[in-house]
Order: structure tokens, then C-alpha cells, then sequence
């Protein structure tokens, strides 16, 4: 049995007292307004009562578990390689075992789901690639060309709609693998211990959500693998590394080192096309990253070039790409999900506004008549709405004073705005929410104009009975033990952790950005796969914050 050697609390400085508290008030703001009705019954200071407790007892336990979780980190033999945090050498048949693994949970539902799981998203994008309809930046058109190759290409190769959807999915299905495959190899490299590393290879072979969300047409996996790769690179390619000093020196390229640039600007390219809200997480991981590697000594010159390169290739495509392609750009009202939900609900819940501003809100929809479709938790109802009755042209030909408004009405009903970001996105931060969260969807294979259904591959009518049953006790379990908010609970202690030992937290970046986007844009407030990258990535965050294999100082 393995001894355990100073195995003891140590008491926390004084950095590490004050460093929790802005963690503690956020669990406290989250825990009370996602309570939001609860609050409005309550008085005053029975507010302020629970707001108290909710801060004492976050600290508490924040504190108490980093002491722990530390102590225990302490007491383990050094020389205890994997339990120890010992990194393993890399053996590219453990990857492959992985990537293999993971294919073969992912196949069974290929196979009973044959050929796809298709939204109405996807319809919509393989008209396009069919030049059935135009081209539009709605969904991203990157996404939309890739779906359309792959799609064709299956269509030449079976001479049916059917085969493109197949061939397309399983490419999906075999990145999926590979990229799972890839963050398990990397657990194990870093010296994972074999038990936590079981768990998480159940976690992304066996969990069924990964399994179907593979097989689901759609932008969201490759995204999301764009999403945690690129989070893995920034951390662990240091482009102004020692080899970059070696060139400074008029010593040889070395191939690793141009690997590491060329593969750091694919990912970061990927990811700003592959979803509308990329760029804005791009953005802000370069910044910090760039302020993290200016921190250590010499500016960053090679990581600035290239995040530069990626941002000159991201807007020439946004520009004259898209223009070139004649692709239509997303309307003015797609994006203005929160701005449109705040003024609605200081509009139709008692805030103040002069007939100025109500004579601003009738020439872009109907005053009268928005209450009816007005939904502070779904902006899509009220969205289309616009789009059929309504006016949005006249937002994009008087931004700025559309602008005004919004901050103008924002200074008089600050409530009734607090109240709109919060019902709009609760679903995200909050730790119980009033909605069943759908996870993978109600839908296998929506109707569609190409003649594509459901055509079952090697299993039974009666195992397809047998899966559904399983699939949704399995929906309804996750919804009793786990959401969207939980994610980021459970993200926001892993960040705690890092900063309470003084660590960089470089590593979350990505992820926080990625909420931030939500917080701005969300149209549905409790959208699994919005944020299902932070779900998938997990396991990766939490080996970072739980280990202690790193001197690296907090950004």
C-alpha cells in the first residue's frame, strides 16, 4: 500500500484568504439570482440574510476544499510516478488505442441512426451546399462548404442523398475519435492516475452524449474540437519558446518548432470560422496570452504574428471571400439577442421610457403587439417575429441611435435589465433552472425536402426500441444529477484552485470567453449544445488545476 508521508493541512497565507473571495461572490450572486423569483417575494433583509450565508458558507467551502485538496496533494510520495503526476513517454499505439476506443463506442449509434441525426439547421445548410437556396453566413459558411464537400462527395460516390449524409457523418464520427482520442492521450501523458484516466475514457467514449451529439449534423463537434484544442495548444506551445531563441541565435529551424506555428494558426483559424462567436473567443485568449508571454521577459513577436496572421486571414474571409461567393451576411437582428430582450422587458415590465422611446421600439416591431410574443428565456420567438412584421432594417441604418436608446433606457430601468440578462441566460451559470434541459434533442431525422430517413444498419427494430428507451432514462438522469450550470460551477473551483496556489489559469481562458459570449448572445438560455465545449473539456481543465507538475505563476 502506498505510504503517505506529511500528510497535513497548511494553513493559507494571506494572499490565499483574500484570493477567494471574488470566487465566493460569484457563487453567491449565482446562487441568489438564479433564484430570481424566489428574491422578489422575499424582503429586503431577508434578501441581505441570504446573500450573507450564501457568501460565508461559498468561502467556507471554497477554502476548505482547497486545503484539502492541497494537503492531499502534499502527502503523496514524489516518487510515485503516475499517482504523482510523473509524466509517461508518449507511445503513439496508446493514441491510437484511445482514438480506436472511442470509434467503437461512437459506431453503434452510427450504425442504428443510419445516416445521420438531422436538424433543421442542417436542411437548411445542404440546400445551400445543393445551390438550392443562397448562400448565407446564418450558420457559418465555412461550416456550410465543409458540409457540402463531404456531402458530395458521399452523394458521387453511393448516387444518393442518403450516402452523403453518411459519408459526412462518419468523417465527423472519426474526427470526434480522433480528437477525444487525443485528449486522453494527453491525460496520459501528463500522469493521470490509471483510475482517474478509466473515468475518463468512460467520460468520452461511453457517455451518450458524445456518442450521438458525433452523429448529429451540425456545426457544434467541430467547434467544439476546434474549442479544446485550441484551449490544449495555447497552454502548451510556447511559440517564443527556447527553440525560438535558438533561431534568434542563427541556429536551424527545427521542424517541431514550424509545426507548432502552423498548426497554432490552423486551430486558431478553425475555431473563428467554424462558429459566429469564435473570433470574440480568440480575441481574448490572444490578449491574454500575448500579456501572460510579456510578463516573462522579451515580447512576444512570433505568437503576435502569429494571432496576426489569423485575424488578417479571418477578415479577408469575412470580406471579400464572402463577398466573392455572393454569401449573404446574418441579418441585423440575429445579433442583438440581449440588447432587444433588455429594452422588451423594461418596455412590458414597468420600466421607464418616454414616448420617444416607444415611438423608436414601434418603427423597428409592432409595440402593441410584441407582448404576445415576447419570451424572457427564448428570444427566437420574438426574433422571427421581427423578421415577419417587423422592420430590423431601420436598427442597421441607425445603429448609433438604436445604441443610445438602448443605454438610455438602461440608465432608468436598470432592474428590469438586470432581471432580462438573467432569465436570458440562466441556464448557463445557474445551479437549478425552471426548464427540462433536452441535451441531445427530441428529434432523430426531421422532414426533409432530399427523401432521407432513417434507414437502420446491421441492428433490429427491437434494438432500436431497446436504445431509445435507453436514451432518454438517460436524459432524464442527467437532468436529475447535472446541467449547464454545474459546468460552470464546477469550472469556476478549478480556476479558484489555480489561483489560490498562484497558478495560470492561461489554460481556462478560452472557456470564460466562450460564457461571455453566451451572457451577450444566447438566444435560448439553457442550450446544451451552446456550451458543450466546456463539457467535453472537463477533464482536461481539471488535470491542469488538480495537478501539481507546474512552477507557472498566474497570468
Amino acid at each position: 500500500m502506498e505510504k503517505l508521508t506529511n500528510h497535513k493541512f497548511q494553513m493559507p497565507q494571506k494572499r490565499q484568504l483574500y484570493i477567494l473571495i471574488p470566487f465566493a461572490l460569484f457563487y453567491t450572486a449565482a446562487g441568489m439570482l438564479g433564484q430570481l423569483e424566489k428574491a422578489s417575494k422575499l424582503g429586503m433583509l431577508h434578501n441581505l440574510g441570504r446573500g450573507i450565508a450564501w457568501l460565508l458558507c461559498s468561502y467556507c467551502i471554497l477554502l476548505g476544499l482547497c486545503m484539502v485538496i492541497s494537503a492531499g496533494g502534499h502527502g503523496l510520495k514524489k516518487d510515485n510516478g503516475a499517482s504523482a503526476g510523473k509524466r509517461r513517454p508518449g507511445r503513439w499505439y496508446v493514441y491510437v488505442l484511445f482514438t480506436l476506443t472511442c470509434l467503437a463506442c461512437y459506431l453503434p449509434y452510427f450504425l442504428m441512426y443510419y445516416p445521420t441525426w438531422l436538424n433543421n439547421d442542417a436542411v437548411w445548410q445542404i440546400e445551400q451546399a445543393l445551390g438550392l437556396v443562397p448562400g448565407s453566413n446564418h450558420h457559418p459558411y465555412f461550416h456550410t462548404l465543409l458540409l457540402k464537400y463531404l456531402f458530395l462527395i458521399g452523394y458521387k460516390l453511393s448516387g444518393s442523398y442518403t450516402g452523403g449524409a453518411a459519408f459526412y457523418t462518419f468523417f465527423q464520427v472519426l474526427i470526434m475519435a480522433m480528437v477525444f482520442g487525443f485528449l486522453l492521450y494527453q491525460l496520459y501523458k501528463r500522469g493521470t492516475r490509471p483510475a482517474w484516466l478509466f473515468l475518463a475514457l468512460l467520460f468520452y467514449a461511453v457517455l451518450p452524449i458524445n456518442g450521438l451529439l458525433t452523429i448529429c449534423m451540425g456545426k457544434d463537434e467541430f467547434f467544439t474540437a476546434s474549442l479544446v484544442l485550441f484551449a490544449w495548444a495555447t497552454v502548451e506551445w510556447n511559440l517564443d519558446g527556447e527553440e525560438a531563441q535558438d533561431i534568434q541565435n542563427g541556429r536551424k529551424i527545427s521542424r517541431s518548432c514550424i509545426f507548432r506555428w502552423i498548426m497554432y494558426f490552423a486551430i486558431g483559424l478553425l475555431l473563428c470560422l467554424l462558429r459566429s462567436n469564435g473570433i470574440f473567443i480568440f480575441l481574448g485568449t490572444a490578449f491574454f496570452l500575448l500579456l501572460a508571454r510579456k510578463r516573462k521577459g522579451k515580447f512576444p513577436l512570433r505568437t503576435f504574428l502569429c494571432v496576426a496572421a489569423v485575424i488578417l486571414c479571418y477578415l479577408v474571409y469575412k470580406g471579400p471571400v464572402l463577398h466573392g461567393l455572393h454569401v449573404e451576411p446574418p441579418d441585423t437582428i440575429e445579433g442583438l439577442t440581449m440588447p432587444t430582450q433588455h429594452i422588451l422587458c423594461a418596455y412590458l415590465k414597468g420600466g421607464t421610457l418616454t414616448e420617444e422611446d416607444i415611438a423608436m421600439i414601434d418603427e423597428v416591431v409592432p409595440a402593441e403587439e410584441v407582448g404576445e410574443y415576447y419570451n424572457p428565456w427564448l428570444f427566437d420567438i420574438v426574433k422571427n417575429f421581427i423578421r415577419s412584421e417587423g422592420n430590423q432594417q431601420v436598427i442597421a441604418d441607425n445603429k448609433w441611435e438604436y445604441f443610445k436608446l438602448w443605454f438610455r433606457v438602461g440608465l432608468h430601468s436598470p432592474l428590469q435589465y438586470l432581471v432580462a440578462e438573467v432569465r436570458q441566460t440562466a441556464g448557463y451559470w445557474a445551479y437549478d433552472v425552471k426548464d427540462y434541459e433536452y441535451v441531445y434533442g427530441d428529434y432523430y431525422m426531421v422532414d426533409n425536402p432530399f427523401g432521407m430517413t432513417t434507414e437502420r444498419k446491421l441492428f433490429s427494430y427491437d434494438a432500436e426500441l431497446a436504445m431509445h428507451d435507453f436514451l432518454m432514462w438517460f436524459r432524464d438522469l442527467y437532468n436529475k444529477v447535472w446541467s449547464l450550470g454545474l459546468n460552470t460551477w464546477l469550472m469556476v473551483f478549478g480556476i479558484a484552485y489555480m489561483a489560490y496556489h498562484g497558478r495560470s489559469v492561461l489554460v481556462y481562458v478560452p472557456f470564460i470567453m466562450m460564457l461571455a459570449t453566451l451572457l451577450l448572445a444566447a438566444p435560448v438560455y439553457n442550450e446544451f449544445r451552446y456550451a458543450y465545449g466546456l463539457f467535453v473539456a472537463l477533464p482536461l481543465l481539471l488535470s491542469y488545476s488538480f495537478r501539481r507538475d507546474t512552477d507557472e505563476k498566474m497570468v
